[in-house]
């Protein structure tokens, strides 16, 4: 898998540089023609506008764990009494909010798709944040909003629809005005960094878990191979930055395939130990009842975790204005063309179309991320199309850059690349149309 991936940005790198094209969508028109380049158009800006959503879905799970919960779960054997009140016992006076989502797409997982059906109970209990200066200012709003035991209900500025409309407003929105993402790799260093510390955390938390957490069930093996094909979505959406690797590439000081290989394959080494560090050591801690976002599995008052957490906003801070940029690009090279204009003679009006593109996509993302929490059926519907784009349309361009070679003798090599593009296409066809079905009726239509 890891092989196929760093070989899709490796190939959108060569085209690029090929056909001299800077963005994604603009390298696959170029290099396959106007059919294919219109349907990579219409794929990135809904992938895109999906990923979006599911980032500030992101940010409100972190910040959930900072409000405080309005009342406990009705009492159960073995309670004990706070203030007059009966409550469950501890792990259960923890847990306060009722959800509900889609199955889980890892067959890791499983067993929790069965534990949600039952509508039980997951932990969001209160938090006191540590280091208040890593956090966005309604996180700390909502640390220091806490309420005495018993409190009928939380203050309306911990609300979960008003913290990501604050964090938003204060920090995605103008990180995604800018014209150029040059300016992000400080901020994107940052968010790495911080992800290897969420890695670490989960990690150490496995090795010397707390006394209260005590795992659930663990599952040895997939309970069928459609479990299997229904993780696809999740490893397509974790490893998919190949819609943004094109402008990223042109960004490089010295653009060389080259080095661009080499900087790419160090990055999925490192992401894949990420993952696994993390899904690994997060499943084998909670077991069967692990949350999907695994951090919100632990208690808040650990300020290690809590860390972890403002860690994770901060890195989808900085990855929503990467994304965006690329849907923006998007739905500019359509607005051209249906005019007509080349972008040399409309240079004038650029600012004014780039501040409205971006207005209007930010409130439709924010506006949808507030009323839909569940993240699962956001990435089930879009992980098939990030297959597209990590598999499809790579291969799509390596096979018509081998075409248009005008060779009369092919070399075994010409042969070997061709196939390989066919391989390419093939699985993520494959990919795509199980994933989607899957998505459409399972997740949306059950």
């Amino acid at each position: 898998m890891l092989v196929f991936i760093i070989s899709g940005l490796v190939i959108l790198a060569y085209c690029s540089q090929a056909s001299n094209e800077r963005t994604y969508q603009e390298v696959v028109w170029a290099v396959c023609g106007k059919l294919t380049g219109v349907l990579c158009e219409v794929a990135i800006a809904t992938y895109t506008f999906g990923t979006c959503i599911a980032f500030l879905i992101i940010i409100g799970d972190q910040q959930d764990k900072s409000e405080v919960p309005p009342q406990y779960p009705p009492p159960s054997p073995g309670g004990h009494a706070v203030g007059g009140k009966e409550h469950g016992t501890p792990a259960q006076g923890l847990a306060w909010a009722r959800h509900s989502s889609g199955s889980s797409p890892s067959w890791l997982l499983g067993p929790l798709d069965r534990w949600r059906s039952q509508q039980r109970w997951r932990t969001t209990p209160c938090s006191s944040l540590a280091s208040p200066s890593l956090l966005p200012p309604c996180a700390v709003i909502a640390v220091m909003a806490k309420e005495p035991e018993g409190a009928g209900s939380s203050p309306w500025y911990t609300d979960r629809k008003f913290t990501i409309s604050l964090t938003a407003f204060l920090f995605i929105l103008p990180l995604s005005i800018p014209r150029e993402i040059g300016f992000q790799k400080y901020a994107s260093f940052l968010s790495v960094v911080g992800t290897w510390y969420v890695t670490a955390i989960v990690i150490i938390k496995y090795i010397w878990p707390d006394k209260e957490m005590t795992p659930a069930d663990i599952l040895n093996r997939p309970a069928s191979w459609i479990a299997v094909f229904n993780a696809m979505p999740t490893i397509c959406f974790g490893f998919q930055c190949h819609v943004s690797s094109v402008p990223v590439f042109n960004s490089m000081r010295r653009p060389e395939v080259k080095t661009w290989g080499g900087v790419v394959t160090a990055a999925m080494v490192i992401a894949l130990a990420v993952y696994m560090g993390t899904g690994i050591c997060g499943f084998l801690t909670f077991g069967a009842a692990v949350d999907p976002d695994v951090l919100l599995s632990y208690p808040s008052e650990d300020m290690a975790v809590a860390v972890a957490r403002a860690f994770i906003i901060l890195s989808v801070l900085t990855s929503y204005p990467i994304l965006h940029f690329c849907g923006r690009a998007v739905v500019e090279g359509l607005w051209l063309r249906y005019q007509g204009m080349p972008v040399e003679e409309d240079v004038g009006r650029e600012r004014r179309r780039r501040v409205l593109q971006t207005l209007v996509w930010f409130l439709l993302t924010l506006l949808l991320a507030l009323f839909i929490p569940d993240i699962g059926k956001v990435i089930s519907v879009i992980g098939g199309l990030a297959a597209c784009f990590i598999f499809v349309f790579p291969g799509l361009c390596l096979i018509q850059a081998k075409l248009s070679e005008m060779e009369e003798v092919k070399p075994a090599s010409w042969w070997a690349m061709v196939s390989y593009g066919v391989l390419l296409v093939t699985l993520g066809a494959f990919i795509f149309g199980q994933t989607t079905a899957n998505a459409i009726f399972v997740d949306l239509l059950a």
